[in-house]
């Protein structure tokens, strides 16, 4: 199974399963244990509080088979600081991006909360605000 989790409004990939992820909340338990080959969640963390993305983290893995990846992202709270200090975001934009997040984290944060889950770090990535980390079970 593929898997892609969304936030609302977010377009959806042909041939995915799909979720909506809403009020750090998201109803995953369908989906049976080991069951997943790939999962994009490459928006999802800004959907969750800061406390609530470890159990997300830990509920993704359940789902994602052995020698399956995993892409997981959301707002680098450290990259939007600097982006509107350095004016690249008014403070109006900055103000509306803050709005819509449940929370705010950072690439290293979210890529040693998944190697303490077991997983391989695949690839990192970092454009404007917003970080990905791609990550495979092994």
């Amino acid at each position: 199974m593929k898997l892609q989790i969304l936030k609302d409004g977010q377009d959806q990939i042909a041939n995915y399963s799909h979720i909506v992820a809403r009020n750090n909340k998201i109803d995953i338990s369908h989906i049976v244990n080991n069951e997943c080959e790939q999962i994009l969640a490459t928006d999802v963390l800004d959907c969750f509080t800061h406390d609530g993305i470890p159990e997300l983290l830990q509920a993704l893995v359940s789902k994602l088979r052995m020698g399956g990846e995993m892409s997981v992202g959301g707002t680098d709270m450290r990259l939007l600081c600097k982006s509107i200090i350095n004016g690249s975001i008014t403070p109006t934009e900055g103000s509306a991006i803050i709005s819509d997040l449940y929370s705010s984290s950072s690439l290293q944060v979210i890529q040693e909360t998944l190697e303490k889950l077991g997983l391989t770090v695949v690839d990192t990535h970092m454009n404007g605000i917003h970080f990905e980390i791609k990550v495979r079970r092994v």
